[in-house]
């Protein structure tokens, strides 16, 4: 039996055969020469964190515990009457809260150092206040705390509304969103406290605007924040009913737009996984 080769069809098989095998291999060498040089890059770059905080944390791990320090300084710490030497205690807390938050939401190593700066110069003034007791001191932690929170709040919700899969490390961001918007205004209201004393009015009684750990503004913010409103705390000066109207717009937006973009997000990461569509004009092999 006399059989007929196509000769120019083993041709291109003998050079496809040929130039796989170097497109393979130029293309590892590309790929490993971008991510040793990307590496190379990150640890000469001032704006890039060091790498022993990957070494004995990963990111995720950090995230979640950034989390569990907020829902104890806001769920759990109000309840408990502590002793200066406890209060003191409480203030280290909320500092380590500050500084874990910064390493697991903050990439440039520089803003890193200026909340560690502002939350250890926080803990400082708080110290010395504890032991000659000033309001111009407290005016000034509330105002390093102040300035910490709002720079975690924007980084974490720039890191959380970012394209990208939908992690542990997304949703767990995104919860810390929440509850820093909370402790952000919490201070806020006590910085207007300790300007005008009576611009909330709680049903209870006056509070001390002057409180180391301002239980009861945590409480108002949070319940103004999920719009709940329990009549028994309303804010009686415009300064205050203004960043209680803020404070209702920015949590409803903000629940509504981490949602949809979880969502998306979680779409786009299903859809990719589908694989990529096959280009109009070409068959399918026959299985």
């Amino acid at each position: 039996m006399i059989r007929f080769v196509d000769t120019e069809a083993l041709e291109r098989i003998g050079s496809v055969s040929k130039i796989l095998p170097r497109t393979c291999a130029r293309d590892m060498l590309q790929d490993s020469s971008r991510f040793s040089g990307s590496v190379s890059q990150d640890r000469g770059n001032p704006d890039t964190p060091r790498y022993f905080f990957s070494l004995l944390f990963t990111r995720d791990r950090v995230v979640v515990f950034f989390l569990a320090l907020l829902v104890l300084t806001i769920l759990v710490l109000p309840t408990i009457s502590l002793s200066q030497a406890g209060q003191l205690a409480l203030d280290l807390v909320f500092v380590l809260t500050l500084i874990f938050g910064a390493i697991a939401t903050i990439q440039r190593r520089s803003l890193i150092y200026l909340v560690i700066a502002l939350a250890i110069s926080a803990f400082a003034v708080d110290s010395i206040a504890a032991i000659a007791p000033s309001r111009p001191l407290v005016t000034l932690d509330t105002a390093l705390k102040l300035s910490c929170l709002s720079i975690l709040v924007m980084v974490t919700l720039k890191r959380t509304m970012r394209p990208g899969r939908v992690t542990l490390y997304r949703v767990a961001g995104g919860i810390a969103g929440y509850l820093l918007i909370g402790l952000t205004w919490t201070l806020a209201y006590q910085l207007l406290l300790e300007q005008a004393p009576d611009a909330i009015y709680f049903q209870h009684g006056r509070i001390d605007p002057f409180a180391r750990h301002p239980s009861h503004l945590i409480y108002f913010s949070f319940i103004t924040l999920a719009t709940v409103g329990y009549g028994d705390a309303y804010p009686t000066d415009p300064a205050a009913r203004s960043l209680a109207v803020a404070e209702v717009l920015v949590g409803q937006l903000y629940i509504a737009i981490l949602i949809a973009s979880l969502v998306g997000m979680a779409l786009q990461a299903k859809s990719a996984e589908a694989g990529p569509e096959r280009p109009s004009g070409t068959r399918a092999s026959p299985g």
